[in-house]
C-alpha cells in the first residue's frame, strides 16, 4: 500500500493517491472494530482476575496486593467482590456467580468448608476464607494465562498463511517491478504499465486471508471459552471439528462422582442374630473419619436414618480394600471382597457383585450396595451429539460389566467397555480410531495416558491443575451438556477459515486479471482489497452467532 500510494504521488495521480489512503484506513477502522468484539469474550475472562484482596489480620481487614497473598492467609470477600484466589470458607454462607469461568447461568450455593474457585464473583453473603493457593497457582490466573498461550499455539492452516504470507509478499512486489520494467524494455507506455503494476500491487495484497484466518481461530476461542472449554492452541480446534467418535470416562463424566446407598440389608440366615439398625451403626461408626466416595455415600445414609455413632477402638484402614474396628467388643469389618480374604473370611452365600460386606466377629452378615447418579441432560446430550454427527459413543470404564451395563442401558443410545485398566483403555483408543478421529473425555490425571492418545483429549476439572493435564483442553464446566455446541462452534470455524481463503483468492484473481489488462483503475483494486478483507473479517465474527 505505500509503495501504491508514493508511485501514484509521483505520477501525478493524486485523486488515486487519496483514495488509497482513505480507503485502506476505512477498511483498517472496521477491521479493529471486528477485532475488539473478538477481544470482548477474552477480556471478560480477564477482567476475572482482581488486583486486591480484603486480607485478615488481627480481627481486623487490611487491602493488600493480590499476589501478596500466602497459602493459610484469611481474606474477607464482600457481597458483589470476585473472589481473587482459590481458597476454603471459614465462615458464612452465600450464592456464587460462576458463569464466566464455567459457563454455567446457575448460581453455585456455597457455606462453610466448600472450596471456591478464583473469578468467582461473589452474590449474597459475606464470606471470610481461608487461601488454599497463591495468586500464579489459582484457577483464574492459569485459566487467562492458558487462554492467551492458546491464541499464539497455532493451527496448521493458521501456520501456512503465516508461512505462505512471508513468501508471498516479496514474489507480488518483485512481479509488480517486472510490469513496470519488462514493458518499458519493449518500448511500451512507461506510465500505463506503472499504473497497471501498482493496480497489481495493491489487489495481490493478502490483507483479507492474513487478518480474518487468525481472527476466525480467536474468535473460536473467545466463543469456546465462553462455553466453558479452554483449549490449549487453535491448532486444536480442527481436531476437535473433525470428530467422528466420542469415548468418555464414566465416574464423574458420565455420572456426577457422588455415591449413594442403592440397597442396605442383612443377609437372610444371619436376621436373627443381629438388629438391622445396629448394623447400620457398626458400619457408620467404622466409615465416619474416611474420606473415600464410598463412605462418604455411608455416611450421610446413616445421617438420613438418624444413626447414633459407636465408639471404635483399633480402627484401621486398608487402601483399596476396607476398614476394621472393635466395637462394642466385637471384630467388626467393612469392605469389598479383597478385605475379607485379608481377614480369612469366607464367602458364606451369594451377595450382589460389588457389593460393600459388613462382617461380625469373622461372620458376613450384611451387604451395602451403591449407585452414581448420571449427570443431568446427559441423555438429551447424546442425542445432540448423534444429531450433530457423531458416529460412535462409548463409555470405557474400569468397572465391572453389570455397573457398565446398567449405566449404558440408562443413557440410552451407548456403547461401553468394561473392566479395562488404563493400558487398556489406550488400545480401545486406538481401535476406535480406525472408524475416525476420536474425542475422549475423563480425569486429566487418573485418564493422562487415554487423553494423550486421543485426537482430541478433554479433562473435566473445575479449573484444577489445567496446566499440568495432558489434555488438549479442560471442561472448567464439568460438564458435557455444552460439547455439542462446542463442536458445532469448531466445524463452523473451519468452514469460515475455508469460505475465507477461497472468496479471497478468487476475488483477487479476478482484479489481478482486470488490472493487468488496464481494465481496473488503482482506486478500484483498493476498494476491491478493504472490501474483501471486510467481507472475510465480518464473516470470521458470525462464529459468535451460535
Amino acid at each position: 500500500m505505500t509503495i501504491a500510494i508514493i508511485a501514484a504521488f509521483i505520477i501525478g495521480e493524486y485523486p488515486e493517491s487519496v483514495a488509497i489512503v482513505l480507503l485502506f484506513k476505512l477498511g483498517e477502522l472496521v477491521e479493529d472494530k471486528a477485532v475488539e468484539k473478538a477481544n470482548k469474550n477474552i477480556n471478560s475472562i480477564a477482567s476475572l482476575k482482581v488486583q486486591t484482596a480484603n486480607k485478615i489480620i488481627e480481627k481486623e481487614t487490611k487491602v493488600i496486593n493480590v499476589e501478596e497473598l500466602k497459602i493459610g492467609d484469611s481474606i474477607l470477600i464482600k457481597p458483589g467482590e470476585t473472589v481473587p484466589v482459590d481458597c476454603t470458607i471459614l465462615k458464612g454462607e452465600s450464592a456464587l456467580d460462576t458463569s464466566k469461568l464455567t459457563g454455567e447461568s446457575k448460581l453455585v450455593y456455597v457455606s462453610k468448608n466448600n472450596e471456591i474457585l478464583s473469578g468467582s464473583i461473589n452474590q449474597t453473603g459475606t464470606l471470610i476464607c481461608k487461601v488454599t493457593k497463591e495468586y500464579k497457582e489459582s484457577a483464574i490466573s492459569k485459566i487467562v494465562d492458558l487462554v492467551y498461550e492458546a491464541t499464539n499455539n497455532k493451527g496448521r492452516k493458521e501456520e501456512y498463511i503465516t508461512k505462505f504470507s512471508k513468501i508471498y509478499t516479496p514474489v507480488v512486489i518483485a512481479i509488480a517491478i517486472l510490469l513496470v520494467i519488462l514493458p518499458a524494455t519493449l518500448g511500451l507506455d512507461f506510465v500505463v504499465w506503472l499504473k497497471r503494476a501498482l493496480v497489481f500491487l495493491v489487489a495481490s495484497c493478502p490483507c483479507s486471508i492474513v487478518i480474518s484466518i487468525p481472527l476466525a481461530y480467536f474468535s473460536c476461542i473467545g466463543a469456546i471459552s465462553k462455553k466453558g472449554l479452554l483449549i490449549k492452541g487453535t491448532k486444536h480446534i480442527e481436531d476437535l471439528a473433525n470428530a467422528k467418535v466420542l469415548a468418555l470416562d464414566k465416574t464423574g463424566t458420565i455420572t456426577t462422582g457422588k455415591m449413594k446407598v442403592q440397597e442396605f440389608d442383612l443377609l437372610q440366615n444371619k436376621s436373627n442374630e443381629i438388629d438391622k439398625q445396629k448394623m447400620l451403626q457398626y458400619a457408620y461408626s467404622l466409615e465416619v473419619n474416611s474420606n473415600h466416595p464410598i463412605s462418604s455415600a455411608i455416611i450421610e445414609f446413616a445421617k438420613q436414618n438418624n444413626i447414633k455413632l459407636l465408639e471404635v477402638e483399633k480402627q484401621k484402614e486398608i487402601v483399596g480394600c476396607g476398614i476394621y474396628g472393635k466395637i462394642e467388643g466385637k471384630d467388626v469389618i467393612i469392605g469389598n471382597k479383597k478385605m475379607l480374604e485379608k481377614y480369612d473370611i469366607a464367602l458364606e452365600e451369594i451377595v450382589p457383585e460389588n457389593a460393600i460386606l459388613v462382617a461380625v466377629d469373622r461372620k458376613i452378615v450384611a451387604y451395602i450396595t451403591l449407585e452414581e447418579n448420571i449427570r443431568e441432560g446427559f441423555k438429551e446430550t447424546l442425542s445432540k451429539l448423534y444429531d450433530i454427527g457423531i458416529k460412535k459413543i462409548v463409555m470405557l470404564t474400569g468397572d465391572s460389566n453389570d455397573e457398565a451395563k446398567k449405566i449404558a442401558k440408562e443413557c440410552g443410545k451407548i456403547d461401553y467397555k468394561a473392566k479395562l485398566m488404563p493400558e487398556g483403555k489406550v488400545e480401545e483408543i486406538n481401535k476406535l480410531k480406525q472408524e475416525g478421529k476420536v474425542i475422549f473425555i475423563g480425569d486429566g490425571i487418573n485418564d493422562s495416558p487415554v487423553l494423550a492418545t486421543s485426537d482430541f483429549g478433554i479433562a473435566m476439572g473445575e479449573g484444577t491443575d489445567i496446566a499440568e493435564t495432558t489434555a488438549d483442553s479442560i471442561l472448567i464446566s464439568n460438564n458435557v451438556s455444552s460439547l455439542p455446541q462446542i463442536i458445532k462452534v469448531a466445524r463452523k470455524t473451519l468452514r469460515i477459515v475455508n469460505e475465507n481463503i477461497i472468496i479471497s483468492l478468487l476475488a483477487k484473481l479476478g482484479v489481478l486479471i482486470l488490472g493487468v489488462v488496464g481494465i481496473a483503475p488503482v482506486w478500484l483494486a483498493v476498494a476491491a482489497d478493504t472490501g474483501i478483507t471486510l467481507l472475510t473479517v465480518m464473516n470470521s465474527i458470525r462464529i459468535f452467532k451460535n
